[in-house]
This record gives structure tokens, C-alpha cells and sequence, in this order.
């Protein structure tokens, strides 16, 4: 890791102590992706085909496990028109196809994932695991959270949920990510301090009902933060196996 995730990691193991979401197959999906920058479309296995319609000023092509589509900008003698309206696109990926109805917005470029069928989604991610024991499964995916660096198989959801721990800091869910077939779920919450002066997170912060009622692991990224700092706090629950 890059700070070498300078946290003390709290397990809570036995009697001790999230992409852009991911698309579907089959159901139309709709996607925000930038209109001026080149986006990507990522296959949790070989990306087969693609179709779209030119006419909407759409260009892409794919390689590997990966599609790249981006919007034409009309050039108007220096001033610039940028697409508006969405786009209808499969993607074909192990082949099986994904509906996509891409709508074109000025943001950066984005990265798209595509889920895999559910049967083969467990399969990959029991596999991603085999024969790690308990903690060291909590320690994985708080590293993949930590670095942003997701197997295709997890489900990943964004959230701006805030909940209440305490009142020296806000407390906002940000990220949730599952792991079906394991039985995790990695929960990143953003904490920013409301107090006047230096304040501590400690993992203990954290050990409550309102975070979860199953908590495998908790682990704190910067634990002193000065008034208006910000930090990233990781929770790892043990779900019922799917």
C-alpha cells in the first residue's frame, strides 16, 4: 500500500474484532459517461462486440477486456458543440449482451464495468479467496478499497449516505462493496472533522449498531485530523453467504 495503510487494523475475529456501479446483463442500463473525453467499458472476461448507432455521433472499438467509446465534437469554425442526447449501445462481453443507453455529460472520462452472470461472479470471487483464512480475507479487500483496485466480480455501489457517530465529526458512506459467494461486504465511509481543535478517529468509533451489526474488521487511515480534515475509514462486515 501506498502509506502502508498507516492504520492501525482492528479484527474482530471470533470473539474479537462499496466505479461507476456495475451494469447488468440483459437489463437496459443508463449510464452518465463524458462527452468529450475518451470512456472505457470493462468485460470481467473477453469483450466480444459492439454496437451503436454512428449517426449519434458515437465512435468506440474494444480490445481485450476492454471497450473505449467517445462522443464526436462538432468543430464550428472554433466553437464547439459537444453531444446531448443518449445513446443506445450493446455490449457484447463473454458473450452476453448489455444494454447500455449512454447519456453524454460534461465530466471527465469515466470507467464503466460490466457484472458478470452471477454464477460465474461466485465462482471468480471464491476462487480470489481460496484458502485465505478469515482475517487475511478482511485485510484483501480493505487493500482493494484502499487502492480503488476491484476485481470486475464485486459489486460495487456508491452512496452520500451520512449517519451519526459523534458530534466532533460527519460521517458519510460513500462506497459499499460486496463480494457474492464469499459472504463479505466492505463498507468506506468519508469522516470529516466539525471540531475546533485536533481531534483522534479510533476504530472503537466505529464498533456500532448504526455502521453494522456484523463487523469482521475496521481499519482508519489517518487517525489525527485538524479542523475541516477528512479521512477514510474502512468497515468489513461477514454477510450470510449468498
Amino acid at each position: 500500500m501506498k502509506k502502508q495503510l498507516a492504520v492501525t487494523l482492528l479484527l474482530l475475529i471470533a470473539t474479537s474484532a462499496p466505479a461507476a456501479e456495475m451494469i447488468l446483463p440483459e437489463i437496459p442500463t443508463e449510464v452518465a459517461v463524458s462527452n468529450h473525453d475518451i470512456n472505457r467499458i470493462v468485460c470481467p472476461g473477453q469483450m466480444n462486440d459492439l454496437i451503436f448507432s454512428q449517426e449519434k455521433g458515437l465512435i468506440g472499438h474494444f480490445s481485450g477486456n476492454s471497450a473505449f467509446i467517445k462522443f464526436k465534437v462538432e468543430d464550428n469554425g472554433g466553437e464547439y458543440t459537444y453531444a446531448s442526447e443518449p445513446c443506445e449501445l450493446f455490449a457484447v462481453c463473454d458473450n452476453i449482451v448489455y444494454s447500455l443507453i449512454v447519456i453524454p455529460e460534461d465530466i471527465p472520462s469515466v470507467t464503466r464495468r460490466l457484472a458478470s452472470p452471477k454464477g460465474k461472479t461466485f465462482k471468480r470471487n471464491i476462487a480470489h479467496y481460496k484458502n485465505l483464512p478469515l482475517e487475511k480475507q478482511a485485510l484483501q479487500i480493505i487493500r482493494e478499497a484502499y487502492n480503488e483496485t476491484y476485481p470486475t466480480s464485486y459489486r460495487v455501489a456508491q452512496s452520500r449516505k451520512e449517519i451519526s457517530l459523534s458530534p466532533d465529526f460527519t460521517t458519510t458512506l460513500v462506497q459499499a462493496v460486496d463480494v457474492d459467494g464469499v459472504g463479505l461486504r466492505m463498507k468506506k465511509f468519508q469522516v470529516t472533522s466539525k471540531a475546533t481543535g485536533k481531534i483522534q478517529i479510533e476504530e472503537q468509533d466505529f464498533l456500532s449498531p448504526t455502521v453494522s451489526d456484523s463487523i469482521l474488521a475496521v481499519a482508519v487511515e489517518d487517525h489525527s485530523l485538524n479542523p475541516g480534515e477528512s479521512t477514510r475509514v474502512f468497515v468489513v462486515e461477514k454477510k450470510e453467504r449468498d
